[in-house]
């Protein structure tokens, strides 16, 4: 026997027993009296039914508020990761100053007018011409934090098909371009740090930020030439992009 429980009539109050789920054309479903009354038909309700039905769809209502919370608290700490927060301060106009997705096409851009009198340029124009920019990946491939030093991310510039280039940035904005511009030194394809990839850099340096680098006490090429690089662009590389950050504001 099928489980009964009271059905009751709004209108009238009168009641009887009758099946949790009636078929729609169950006469107990509706109070004849009031139907005839009315000329339209009267349903009863199931008072029972009525609270059960109130009480799954307030639990149906905090499991999604529960779920909401815990979505919002993995979300914000996702955000808060040592990852998360080096990819906003290094890939948005903000506190270091550079957006870097923009300022790569730019840097891009400008090698493909680069004097064809400088040692490899006519291979490097060449190669930019023809070459997309060079993507920058924020994610799993290009982009990770140091996990002694949250304030170091490895950035690479690269292309779908081509070998990555990872380096080190840290937090000062003329080492952060002098990075970036070194990369995409090497995509314009200087592969070794000799002096004709240094001309080069120092060549993309002083046209993006109009000034003159002095080489005068460089002895021999390698990686210390980027810290002199770096050294002599900080106060240049401040003012550009603060000028971009006042104008984002």
């Amino acid at each position: 026997m099928k489980k009964q429980v009271r059905w009751k009539c709004e209108r009238c109050g009168d009641g009887l027993l009758a099946p949790s789920k009636p078929r729609r054309d169950d006469v107990r479903r509706y109070c004849l009296p009031c139907s005839s009354e009315t000329g339209k038909l009267v349903e009863r309700i199931a008072p029972a039914l009525e609270q059960h039905r109130a009480r799954r769809v307030e639990i149906s209502r905090q499991k999604k508020k529960v779920e909401r919370q815990r979505e919002k608290a993995r979300a914000e700490k996702k955000m808060n990761t040592p990852r998360e927060i080096a990819k906003r301060k290094y890939s948005q106009v903000g506190e270091y100053g550079m957006p870097i997705k923009k300022e790569t096409e730019r840097l891009w851009k400008m090698l493909a007018k680069m004097p064809s009198t400088l040692p490899g340029a006519r291979d490097a124009i060449r190669r930019v011409s023809t070459w997309d920019a060079p993507k920058v990946s924020l994610f799993e491939k290009g982009w990770s934090v140091d996990q002694k030093n949250p304030n170091r991310v490895f950035i690479s510039p690269g292309a779908a098909g081509t070998a990555y280039y990872d380096h080190t940035i840290k937090v000062k904005p003329c080492v952060a371009w002098a990075t970036l511009a070194h990369e995409i030194v090497h995509r314009a394809g200087y592969s070794g740090h000799d002096r004709d990839f240094y001309m080069a850099l120092k060549w993309l340096a002083e046209t993006r930020f109009r000034m003159i680098i002095d080489f005068s006490k460089i002895t021999r090429y390698g990686y210390e030439v980027d810290w002199v690089i770096s050294g002599q662009i900080a106060d240049a590389v401040r003012k550009t992009f603060e000028k971009i950050e006042e104008a984002a504001s």
